[in-house]
């Protein structure tokens, strides 16, 4: 019988601190005057140092407000007062659910499609120019993609698993084509940044994985059949999976280490539980 999922916010994030623990949490603690740090503040600094050696410290602004500098010198919000979408800590705030999960579709559930901005132009420039002098080319069974390097370097750890995969199940083979991955560009539809303009974002099987927006229908089937051995391979190489969101993004996968840290620990904790 297959497992139910359950988000628990705030009482899961406790429960995890007992069993998991938190690299740096005391050095984290006594950053500049911050303070006794909340339970999931903790979890989510743990996974963004874990993820981004590039940050150094947390530290606290004269208004309260929360914010992470970087080895550069570059303060970037991590929860100002006003909460908004580009605070890191807003855009970790929905638990990314990792394989096996595939909980039922949630409107407005789409963890990682909030982007916190400030911090991606920190990490990997704030125009064309300065991302593509960060990108390396990564080549993969169904083709060659261009991402900046960290993310680089992660897809191409697990290039060996799916080149296997692509070798071992001919059937898989269409959603492993690389139709995508370093692209300028603002996300369909929006006036936003797409993670492709920060060479985030590889999208794979184009032809048979759609975008809400071109499926035209709110919930799509590949959402619960989409091959499970890709996206675990994906995941483990720190990105998200498209397929996972309410506004459905199937050949999209993007590199957030953070989210998938933060979910493993949450989501291997409710698994004991149930």
């Amino acid at each position: 019988m297959r497992k139910v999922f359950i988000f628990r916010s705030l009482a899961i994030i406790i429960s995890a601190l007992a069993i998991f623990p938190i690299r740096g949490q005391v050095a984290m603690s006594e950053d500049k005057n911050v303070g006794a740090l909340a339970d999931e503040d903790r979890i989510n600094l743990d996974c963004l140092r874990g993820a981004y050696p590039e940050i150094i410290s947390l530290e606290k602004k004269t208004d309260g407000a929360l914010f992470l500098r970087f080895r550069n010198g570059a303060e970037i919000p991590y929860r100002t007062r006003g909460a908004t979408e580009e605070d890191a800590a807003t855009s970790m705030a929905q638990i990314y659910p990792p394989e096996p999960a595939r909980p039922d579709p949630i409107d407005g559930f789409s963890p990682g499609r909030a982007r916190p901005y400030p911090f991606l132009e920190a990490l990997y420039g704030e125009n064309k120019g300065e991302v593509q002098k960060k990108l390396k080319t990564v080549r993969l069974p169904g083709g060659k993609v261009a991402l900046t390097g960290a993310a680089a370097e992660a897809l191409a750890r697990v290039a060996p698993r799916l080149e296997r995969l692509y070798n071992t199940r001919p059937d898989l083979r269409k959603f492993l084509k690389v139709d995508g991955g370093f692209y300028w560009r603002k996300i369909a539809g929006e006036n936003k940044a797409s993670a492709h303009s920060y060479g985030l974002a590889i999208d794979l099987g184009a032809d048979v994985a759609p975008y809400w927006r071109w499926a035209k229908k709110p919930r799509h089937q590949l959402q619960k059949s989409y091959s499970p051995e890709i996206v675990e391979i994906m995941e483990d190489a720190g990105f998200i999976w498209g397929g996972k969101w309410d506004k459905y993004d199937l050949m999209h996968f993007e590199y957030r280490p953070e989210l998938i840290c933060k979910g493993r620990k949450l989501y291997k904790k409710d698994e004991n539980q149930n």
